[in-house]
């Protein structure tokens, strides 16, 4: 038989977390490497948010701004998630509004060349404390 989607949930349920990690934005051919700091929450029913994010590293990545915040995260899979609304400007360009499909595993949520609205694609790792995982 088959199992529902909304069987897969995040954990910790009731929490906030902080994700830090590598990613990079590339659009039109440029290329843009940030280190991310970003913060979310997992929701009472294993929904998670990404509530903000701040990113340093190469000229520019200060004025990576996010946008449509919050963005809901909802576990689709045993290690995939899909974030929606995922939105953002830099000084390369906008990219989104557009889903984004990523992997959830032992605390690390990662995505490789994800297409973005605005003809953008971008990769990362993030690793969150505490760990976020998905259940059935």
């Amino acid at each position: 038989g088959t199992t529902p989607a909304a069987a897969y949930h995040l954990i910790p349920e009731n929490t906030t977390f902080d994700g830090k990690g590598n990613t990079s934005a590339t659009k039109s051919g440029i290329s843009l490497a940030c280190s991310a700091d970003l913060k979310g929450s997992v929701d009472a029913n294993g929904v998670g948010s990404v509530t903000s994010g701040s990113f340093t590293g190469e000229l520019g990545c200060s004025s990576v701004q996010l946008q449509n915040l919050p963005w809901p995260a909802v576990a689709k899979k045993a290690t995939s998630a899909t974030i929606s609304n995922v939105t953002f400007s830099s000084p390369i360009g906008n990219c989104g509004p557009s889903d984004l499909k990523v992997k959830v595993k032992n605390g690390k949520i990662t995505f490789k060349d994800a297409p973005l609205a605005g003809n953008c694609t971008i990769s990362g790792t993030i690793k969150t404390k505490p760990k976020v995982s998905i259940v059935p």
